[in-house]
């Protein structure tokens, strides 16, 4: 009986860590000035990214450990996304559809970004700061 609750213990804390921290709630960026608002339900993650210029949905967000996974579609326009944050595609038609991905690590009530467009390498590194 003991090792039957000893694993069950196990198992727990092995799902507990794999959900990984409570990112619920506003993260600010000062340059460029960006805010994610997410909610969270365990793993999952959902929400919108914020800036001067516009707001995107997040397409789908996870949570593994401590580290973070947020898609965004997004519409270019000249090669260029409307927020201004995934690099200039010199391929892209207007119009086009793109997948924008922002992969971070949490480390207390910072996360660090790298943020990717579909076909081109980490275009930025942000620095996002929990604010509630």
């Amino acid at each position: 009986m003991k090792r039957i609750l000893l694993m069950l213990a196990v198992g727990a804390l092995a799902s507990l860590s794999a959900i990984g921290a409570d990112v619920a709630g506003a993260w600010k960026c000062p340059k460029p000035s960006q805010t994610l608002n997410m909610k969270q339900d365990g793993a999952k993650i959902t929400g919108t990214l914020q800036n001067t210029i516009g707001n995107l949905r997040i397409a789908e967000g996870k949570m593994e450990g401590d580290k973070i996974t947020l898609l965004f579609m997004v519409v270019l326009s000249n090669g260029v996304d409307p927020l201004g944050v995934a690099g200039y595609d010199s391929l892209a038609e207007e119009g086009q559809v793109t997948e924008i991905t922002y992969k971070g690590t949490i480390v207390g009530d910072e996360i660090k970004f790298k943020i990717t467009q579909e076909r081109l390498e980490t275009v930025r590194e942000f620095t996002f700061k929990k604010t509630t």
